[in-house]
């Protein structure tokens, strides 16, 4: 009888769906399976996509890095792997240990510190498929994180949420979690944090952990938080968001308890993970993309220097210009060295690099410093997916068309009106959006010569000033999360009759199909990640 009732409550709070999606994805609260040695179907050579990375420098000055990779992109199959390095990054061990889950359960986000104590941490999160609401931050630590050898603790879950910035050790000696839960559905009936950036604090050594606050980013302009926390020598704390605008800073004087408003900081960035750091000098660190007064897509990843506690900035040095450079983290060693991780194309070179260099090298703009370097080779994976090895046998794998479309429509290309975007002309090699490089694989013949609207890959948006038709590539929503089908739709849009293709990149969820709509002056067409304009 009570249990009926608990039933009840439950549906009548939630509702039938939400509950059955809550006991579903409760495998995510199970411990990850530790695989040492690491098996064959995860070697370098059998993976396809690898990124977002971290790492740590133990006590002694071994370092230690993390990422994640597993499947062709991010969902049920990332898995997390971890390396080391004994000679200041430039050899690396293969991958020790992978952090798994058996089923629809995502590892991945992963972060590395080393605590005061010279205890080595290891954060990632897991989630019952790309995301459920709810993930949750686990950790496993070592304290023989100077040996290769270490010996690490069973995995243990802190919380709800993601944690994959640094986390950071206050003057008043707490330690200090940067928690995000994505302000993105779904919501889950049984989580215990609300959307947000949180501040979850430590005053017992990490033995138990409570969120004092959080700061948020209003829906329309929430991403994924990645935010960075900063202790002020005014003992305030300083906070910086990653939005789809950019860099979001707020600040707390009581704590962490409250924060103010949000509001877009004054540096312009892409979309994307940046890092902000006290150095063993008692300047900050800021390594983003472009210089402190640009925004770029992720090319051109700098680290600057502030030695006036975040008010002005100084040097610029420039780590790697390529575009596809993402996500930087990094330490520093007893000896001041600074040791910063990115990635590089997660479904192509699959790179994961690390630049070495100095406060100096920082101040000059130029490596000045006898041993440092620039794009260290942490690790490399080389396979390809079989379905997407080639164009050909991508369209073999795909059904022959979209039968349930509409033939393609032709007629006057209407004009339009750009918003934070430019136009080039629909050909081969074409590079599709301005902060990815990102370049035309496959298209219809048909189309071929026709403009087409390049913005950031996070969003489009044009008006119309003269009417005409209209196309816009996006992936199905079974075969990509990041489409934008259910947008075009409501907007009048309607399937094409032609063959998927793969429109970029080396993996399937980049197959995309074409959408039509005859469109009207003074319309506005808008829509998030992502889509191509065709007109």
């Amino acid at each position: 009888m009570k249990r009926l009732v608990f039933l009840l409550l439950i549906f009548s709070l939630f509702g039938l769906s939400s509950f059955l999606n809550a006991q579903e994805n409760a495998d995510s609260l199970l411990p990850a399976t530790i695989l040492k040695p690491v098996p064959p179907e995860y070697a370098d050579d059998q993976r396809c996509f690898q990124g977002i990375p971290s790492m740590t420098a133990a006590p002694n000055g071994r370092l230690w890095a993390t990422w994640y990779t597993g499947g062709v992109t991010e969902g049920d199959e990332n898995i997390v792997l971890v390396v080391t390095s004994d000679d200041a990054g430039k050899t690396w061990s293969k991958p020790l240990f992978a952090v798994d889950i058996p089923g629809p359960v995502r590892a991945y986000d992963p972060s590395m510190w080393t605590d005061p104590n010279g205890d080595v941490w290891l954060f990632w999160a897991q989630s019952h498929h790309w995301w459920d609401g709810r993930s949750g931050v686990w950790c496993m630590t070592t304290n023989s994180g100077n040996r290769e050898d270490a010996e690490w603790s069973k995995p243990r879950r802190i919380c709800d949420g993601i944690m994959m910035c640094k986390p950071i050790a206050d003057s008043r000696g707490r330690w200090i979690l940067p928690v995000a839960v994505w302000n993105i559905e779904p919501d889950h009936p049984n989580r215990t944090l609300q959307p947000g950036a949180h501040f979850v604090v430590s005053e017992d050594k990490g033995i138990t952990w409570q969120s004092l606050g959080h700061s948020t980013i209003p829906r329309k302009d929430a991403l994924f938080d990645e935010h960075n926390i900063v202790e002020k020598k005014d003992d305030s704390f300083w906070l910086l968001h990653r939005t789809k605008y950019g860099i979001a800073e707020t600040v707390s004087i009581d704590g962490g308890k409250t924060w103010s408003e949000a509001k877009p900081s004054v540096y312009p960035h892409t979309s994307s993970r940046f890092f902000v750091r006290r150095l063993n000098s008692g300047n900050l660190l800021f390594v983003k993309h472009g210089r402190m007064e640009q925004r770029t897509g992720r090319s051109h990843l700098q680290a600057f220097i502030s030695d006036d506690d975040g008010k002005t900035w100084k040097g610029g040095l420039l780590l790697d210009e390529r575009n596809g450079i993402s996500y930087p983290d990094g330490d520093q060693t007893k000896d001041g060295t600074i040791f910063v991780i990115y990635d590089f194309d997660r479904t192509g070179a699959k790179e994961i690099l690390m630049a070495r260099f100095t406060e100096e090298d920082v101040f000059a703009g130029k490596i000045v410093s006898p041993n440092s370097a620039l794009r260290l080779l942490v690790n490399k994976a080389t396979a390809v997916h079989p379905q997407v090895q080639t164009p050909k046998k991508t369209l073999e794998f795909e059904p022959a068309s979209n039968s349930d479309g509409k033939p393609i429509r032709f007629g006057n290309s209407p004009t339009l009106e750009l918003k934070k975007a430019e136009s080039d002309v629909f050909k081969k090699d074409a590079k599709l959006f301005t902060n990815r490089d990102y370049r035309l694989l496959n298209y219809p013949k048909e189309l071929e010569g026709k403009k087409f609207v390049r913005s950031e890959i996070q969003g489009t948006e044009v008006i119309c000033t003269s009417p005409g038709i209209l196309y816009v590539f996006t992936p199905l929503p079974n075969r990509n999360k990041d489409n934008v089908t259910e947008t075009l739709l409501k907007s009048g849009f309607e399937k094409v009759a032609m063959p998927k293709m793969l429109l970029f990149g080396n993996y399937a969820g980049n197959i995309a199909t074409i959408y039509q709509k005859e469109i009207k002056e003074g319309e506005t067409i808008k829509f998030g990640i992502w889509g191509v304009i065709v007109y």
